[in-house]
């Protein structure tokens, strides 16, 4: 995961070296924090999950041509001292092109690009607690992926300034191949329309919904026990919405809140249909000595309309309802400036479910710096 990683960042370096100086437009950001989990792979509390230390490191890297075309790097690697088993690599690589165009009423904003992404993690069994085995062997690798997507999106004003866009996105998610399971490997196809309305200066009201079709590459339908149906093919409709509001009392501060609903219904008999809700409020507080705080609480609701009891072998869960709170400060080493940011974070979350394996909490306590370079 690192090599790719590192190639990523040597042909994006190479890529604006072939650029002309006065062009450049770049973002490159380091970070690193070590910390305290107390339960890496949030495991039920009947696995005596063990607390332990770790380390995250960042890499940002983003270049902006001045043609409108644009490239970006994002790295990430989470390390543990002790649970091996979940360390976890993630990185992604983007390009693509912005720009606008007029018509005789209006702007448009247009944006084009292409995403990259892998993922590298153990398979850990929620059931057993250790790495997942299927007859007799470990897969620890089973939910590993490589995703590509593409993203289009159009976007304009009305005359009342509210801001209208179309987003559409086809992905090809590409999982480790495990010799006797079934192939999670699928395509879709998303589109998504939203809109902006001004309340006031300091008020925002955002909506949106969205549609989505996924298709498998060769996974079954599920009867009404949850058997595969031989000859058949899975695909999910997705339906989402959402609506979401921020609120700046001054200059200093923001609040935000969202609600959400997605719906997922199978072409088979709906065993595997679910509704996600969600709520979200957050808050962001700006100092005078440019620290910052940032609050976030999250609670979301996952309902399996049909399904009477969860795969061990299927990490898409089984009923779920939980929150997280996130509370973290950012504060500059160096006086205002910016270069060098001095991190503190503490997260905690606890999730219940009819099935007692999907029953935990956690809490997270980290501390680390941010280093932007450019």
């Amino acid at each position: 995961m690192l090599a790719r990683s590192l190639r990523g960042l040597f042909l994006l370096l190479f890529a604006m070296l072939l650029s002309p100086a006065p062009t450049w437009a770049l973002d490159l950001s380091l970070s690193a924090e070590g910390g305290l989990e107390t339960n890496p792979n949030q495991l039920a509390s009947r696995h005596n999950p063990d607390p332990d230390l770790f380390t995250h490191a960042r890499l940002r890297l983003d270049h902006d041509f001045e043609s409108g075309a644009f490239v970006g790097l994002r790295a990430e690697s989470i390390l543990f001292l002790d649970e091996e088993d979940a360390d976890q690599d993630r990185d992604r690589i983007s390009g693509g092109y912005r720009s606008t165009f007029d018509t005789n009423a209006r702007e448009y904003d247009y944006k084009l690009a292409l995403v990259r992404t892998t993922r590298d993690k153990t398979y850990v069994s929620r059931s057993t607690g250790e790495v997942a085995v299927d007859s007799g062997q470990p897969i620890p690798d089973r939910y590993d992926y490589e995703q590509t997507n593409f993203n289009a999106s159009i976007a304009w004003r009305t005359a009342n300034k509210t801001r209208l866009r179309v987003r559409f996105q086809h992905r090809q998610k590409d999982y480790d191949d495990t010799p006797g399971l079934s192939n999670l490997d699928y395509e879709h196809n998303r589109i998504r329309f939203d809109a902006e309305f001004r309340l006031s200066d300091r008020n925002r009201l955002r909506a949106g919904f969205g549609l989505t079709e996924r298709v498998f590459d060769d996974r079954r339908i599920d009867d009404e026990n949850g058997n595969d149906i031989s000859g058949t093919d899975l695909e999910y409709d997705y339906t989402y919405y959402w609506v979401e509001t921020y609120f700046h009392p001054d200059q200093a501060r923001r609040i935000s809140l969202r609600l959400s609903t997605q719906d997922r219904a199978d072409n088979g008999v709906g065993y595997k249909d679910t509704q996600y809700d969600t709520i979200s409020v957050g808050y962001r507080h700006k100092l005078e000595d440019g620290s910052r705080w940032l609050a976030s609480w999250r609670f979301s609701d996952l309902v399996y309309d049909t399904r009477a009891a969860a795969d061990p072998l299927d990490e898409e869960g089984f009923d779920s309802t939980g929150h997280r709170l996130r509370l973290r400060h950012e504060r500059p080493v160096f006086g205002k400036e910016k270069k060098v940011t001095r991190l503190l974070s503490i997260e905690y979350e606890d999730f219940d479910s009819s099935d007692a394996d999907y029953r935990y909490d956690d809490l997270i306590l980290s501390a680390g710096l941010r280093i932007e370079l450019f």
